[in-house]
């Protein structure tokens, strides 16, 4: 049995009553991701395919106007990512800053520069679109069939 000091107890204490959820690794937000955002009264709608790499996030976000590069970065719950845009004929950079919530969805502040002005985004996963008739997954690739001995 280790035996240490009493003083060291202090110490060791909050380490142990650290939770075990505190401890879990963040989520990781890769997937596609149907985006509804409010600035300034104006409503959008963007469909976002995000892959995180370690704490650096990339991919792209559609409208209906255009593709855009994201860039930015997660830390645990935490996410950060950028696209440029355009209005009305004047380009814009697009900052979301959020987190992920406990049933896996996105939400937090949009900031829209160099306007200046603030909103809220939300984001939820997208869902796989499975056509009527069509097998959600593939058939199995048939085996080749043995070449017949000539007689």
């Amino acid at each position: 049995m280790i035996q240490l000091p009493l003083a060291l107890l202090p110490r060791l204490l909050p380490v142990a009553l650290v939770p075990a959820f505190a401890l879990a690794p963040a989520p990781d937000v890769t997937t596609t991701w149907n985006l509804t955002g409010n600035v300034e009264g104006v409503t959008f709608t963007e469909t976002c395919a995000l892959t995180q790499s370690d704490v650096k996030l990339s991919g792209t976000c559609k409208d209906d106007l255009a593709t855009r590069v994201v860039t930015g970065s997660v830390a645990d719950k935490s996410l950060t990512f950028s696209h440029p845009s355009e209005y009305q004929g004047q380009a814009l950079t697009l900052t979301f800053t959020g987190h992920v919530d406990d049933a896996g969805a996105l939400s937090g502040a949009v900031d829209v520069q160099p306007l200046g002005y603030s909103g809220t985004f939300s984001a939820t996963k997208a869902v796989p679109v499975t056509l009527p008739g069509t097998p959600s997954t593939p058939p199995p690739s048939p085996s080749p069939t043995p070449p017949t001995p000539k007689s």
